[in-house]
C-alpha cells in the first residue's frame, strides 16, 4: 500500500469520525436522560450497598481501557450495523418488560446492554469489536448476585459442616442453624460470600483481560476467579468457627470475624494472582495494525450519518415513551380494594384468635388473616392481593417474605416444592418449615397470577408481564396457608390434612378475588 493511499484513508477515517463520536456521546446522553429513574436506581444501589460500591469504578475503567485502543480505532472506520440496531430494538422491550413488573435489575441490565447496543449499531462491527471487552465489562454496573445468596448460605453450611465433623466434632444441623458443643452458630447473608464472589469475579475477568492474550488462558482464570472465592468462603467459615470453639467462643463471634474474613479474601486473591502472573503473556508492541479500508467501505457525510442518528435514538426511546402510555391506560393512583371475608371451608370451623404469632412480612399489599380449626389441627390463610396496579406496590420482592427480620424467635429448617392433586388439576406449592420457641409450622405457599398458578416467582413475574403488555387481568395475589405440625404425628398424615383443606379453600379464594376483579372493571 502505498504512502498517498494510506494517507487519503487516514483523511477519511478522520472524517468519519468526526461525524460518529459525536452521535455516540448524544446517544448516550440521551439514553441516561430517557431512562433516568433506571440509572438512579443504580447509582443509588451502589451508595448504600456496600456490596456493589465497586461498581463507581466500572465505567472509568471501561473509559480507559477504550482509550488505550486508541491506535487501533483511529484506522477504523465506523459503519453503521444493522444487527447492532435489531439487538438495540430487542433490548428496549426488555426494559419495557422489567418496566412492567417491577423489576428493577432487569431495566438495569436492559439499560447497560442498550449502552453496548447503541455503540455498536454506530460503530459498526469491526469497530466494536476492537472494543468488545470494555463494552462488555460494563455489565458489571448490574448490582445483581442477590438471588445467589441463598443457594451460596445453603453450600457454605454444608461446606462448614462437613469440614467440622471430618475434624471429629459433634454438630446438630436445623437448617442454616448448627450447635456445637461448644456454642451455636448460624449462617446469615453477611456469610454467604457473595461479596467475595462478585469482587473476585470481577477482579478476575479484569485480570485476564490485561494479562492473557489467549482465549483459553482468559477463560480458565475466570473460572477459577469464580470457584476460587466459593470454596474460600467456606474454608473461612470454618476457620471462624474453629477459632470459636478452640476458644470457647471468646474470639471470632462478632464483628471481629468478618475483619478476618476479608483478610483471609485479600490473601487468597493475592495468592491467585500472583499465581496467574507466572502463566501471563507477552503482548507484541510493535504489531502492524491495517486501516479498515475496504473497495466497499463507503465514507458517511453529514447527510447519511443524520438519519442513523434519529434511528438509533428512536429505537430506544419509544420504549419509555410506551411504559408512558401503558400507564396512562392504567389507573395506579387509586386506593386499596378491600379484601372480603372467605367462606367457610367444608368441614373446618373459623376461628377468631390467632394460633401462633407468627405471619408472613407484607408491604402495600392488600391482605387477608383468617384461621380455621377441624379436629385438633389449626390452619391460617394469609391472602396477600393486588387487584390492580399501584405506584410503588409490588407483590413480589425481597420486602414481602415468609420470615420478618424482627421475628427472631422462627427460624427456616427447611425448604422443599411439593405437588398437590386437587381435583382434576395439580399445582405445585413451595413448603418451608419453620420452628419457633415453643412451635413448629408447616406453610404451603405459591401465587396466583390472574387465573394462573405458580410457586415460582420469576414465572410468576412472566405471567405479571404479559397480563400487562395484553391488558389481561392484573390481578396478582400470593396464598399462604400454615399450620401447626406436630411431630409426634406422622408428617404424611398432615400432609393429606392440609392437601384435604387447601382442595377446599381454592374454590373460596377464586370465587372472592374474582367477584372483586369483576366489580373493579
Amino acid at each position: 500500500m502505498t504512502s498517498a493511499a494510506n494517507d487519503s484513508m487516514t483523511i477519511s477515517t478522520r472524517s468519519s469520525w468526526r461525524y460518529f463520536l459525536p452521535i455516540v456521546v448524544v446517544y448516550l446522553l440521551l439514553l441516561t436522560v430517557f431512562f433516568y429513574d433506571t440509572v438512579e436506581s443504580m447509582v443509588s444501589i451502589w451508595s448504600r450497598s456496600e456490596t456493589f460500591t465497586h461498581a463507581f469504578l466500572i465505567l472509568p475503567i471501561s473509559i480507559w481501557l477504550v482509550w488505550e485502543k486508541r491506535t487501533h480505532l483511529k484506522v477504523m472506520t465506523p459503519k453503521p450495523s444493522w444487527q447492532g440496531m435489531a439487538v438495540l430494538f430487542a433490548v428496549g422491550f426488555l426494559w419495557l418488560f422489567g418496566y412492567l413488573v417491577d423489576a428493577l435489575v432487569v431495566q438495569q441490565l436492559a439499560w447497560v446492554a442498550a449502552f453496548v447496543a447503541g455503540v455498536w449499531a454506530i460503530l459498526g462491527n469491526r469497530t466494536t469489536w476492537v472494543i468488545a471487552f470494555p463494552l462488555a465489562f460494563l455489565i458489571f454496573m448490574v448490582p445483581f448476585g442477590e438471588d445467589l445468596v441463598p443457594g451460596m448460605m445453603e453450600f457454605t453450611a454444608d461446606f462448614t459442616i462437613g469440614l467440622i465433623r471430618l475434624t471429629g466434632i459433634p454438630v446438630y444441623r436445623e437448617g442454616l442453624f448448627f450447635t456445637l458443643p461448644s456454642g451455636n452458630w448460624s449462617v446469615v447473608e453477611a456469610c454467604s460470600g457473595i461479596r467475595y464472589l462478585i469482587a473476585s469475579v470481577t477482579l478476575g475477568c479484569l485480570y485476564s483481560y490485561l494479562t492473557y492474550t489467549s482465549a483459553k488462558k482468559r477463560f480458565i482464570f475466570i473460572i477459577v476467579s469464580i470457584i476460587v472465592p466459593i470454596i474460600a468462603n467456606g474454608l473461612r467459615a470454618y476457620i471462624i468457627v474453629m477459632l470459636g470453639h478452640v476458644s470457647d467462643m471468646t474470639i471470632a463471634t462478632g464483628v471481629d470475624h468478618l475483619v478476618y474474613g476479608w483478610v483471609f479474601f485479600g490473601i487468597v486473591i493475592f495468592i491467585m494472582i500472583t499465581i496467574g502472573a507466572r502463566f501471563r503473556d507477552d503482548v507484541d508492541s510493535t504489531v502492524h495494525i491495517e486501516p479498515s479500508i475496504s473497495a466497499s467501505t463507503k465514507e458517511y457525510g453529514f447527510s447519511k450519518v443524520l438519519p442513523l442518528a434519529v434511528l438509533t435514538i428512536c429505537l430506544i426511546g419509544v420504549w419509555p415513551a410506551l411504559a408512558y402510555v401503558i400507564d396512562q391506560n392504567e389507573d395506579s393512583s387509586g386506593q386499596p380494594t378491600e379484601m372480603l371475608t372467605l367462606a367457610d371451608v367444608a368441614d373446618w370451623s373459623s376461628s377468631n384468635q390467632a394460633a401462633w404469632a407468627w405471619k408472613p412480612s407484607n408491604r402495600g399489599t392488600e391482605k387477608l388473616e383468617q384461621f380455621f380449626e377441624k379436629d385438633g389441627f389449626k390452619v391460617a390463610v394469609y391472602l396477600q392481593y393486588l387487584f390492580k396496579k399501584r405506584n410503588n406496590v409490588e407483590l413480589i420482592n425481597s420486602q414481602n417474605t415468609l420470615l420478618d427480620p424482627e421475628q427472631s424467635q422462627w427460624r427456616i429448617v427447611g425448604n422443599d416444592k411439593r405437588q398437590l392433586t386437587l381435583s382434576t388439576r395439580t399445582i405445585e406449592v413451595k413448603e418451608t418449615l419453620l420452628k419457633g420457641e415453643d412451635k413448629q409450622l408447616m406453610i404451603w405457599s405459591w401465587y396466583r397470577i390472574g387465573e394462573r398458578y405458580t410457586s415460582n416467582k420469576y414465572v410468576a413475574k412472566l405471567l405479571e408481564g404479559f397480563n400487562r403488555l395484553t391488558f389481561g387481568r392484573q390481578d396478582e395475589g400470593e396464598i399462604i396457608v400454615a399450620m401447626e405440625f406436630d411431630e409426634n404425628i406422622d408428617s404424611a398424615d398432615q400432609v393429606v390434612v392440609l392437601q384435604s383443606f387447601v382442595k377446599g379453600l381454592l374454590p373460596n379464594v377464586e370465587k372472592s378475588v374474582d367477584s372483586k376483579v369483576a366489580s373493579a372493571k
